[in-house]
């Protein structure tokens, strides 16, 4: 007997296109990654590696809030988090595009958490 989600997922697929089911994966992924794609756009910009368990500050006290029309929002719990993210923007933006090219990311915006 076959799942009820996996009925709904095949009829989705058929009304959508085979691509709908993987976009809230590779969100989710994105979202989840953070604190390494901080890391990783951290590491490009040093002149020695990053060890892995050394997790940049600003991964900390930043997160992916929204991901809207290939832009991403980023929130920052200070404003001078949000200033050195956005100094690291290129660096953000290359590592998010090498791990996630079929969500088309072209820009990033950021601003304070609430």
């Amino acid at each position: 007997m076959r799942r009820a989600g996996d009925i709904l997922t095949e009829l989705f697929k058929e009304k959508f296109g085979k691509d709908f089911a993987e976009i809230p994966r590779t969100n989710a992924g994105l979202f989840s990654s953070w604190d390494n794609i901080v890391t990783e756009a951290w590491s490009r910009s040093a002149r020695e590696p990053i060890p892995d368990e050394d997790i940049p500050p600003a991964a900390a006290h930043s997160r992916i809030r929204d991901i809207e029309r290939g832009i991403i929002l980023v929130e920052a719990d200070h404003p001078g988090w949000v200033q050195i993210l956005q100094t690291k923007q290129a660096a953000l933006l290359s590592v998010i595009r090498q791990r996630y090219p079929e969500l088309d990311i072209r820009g990033m915006n950021f601003r304070l958490s609430r």
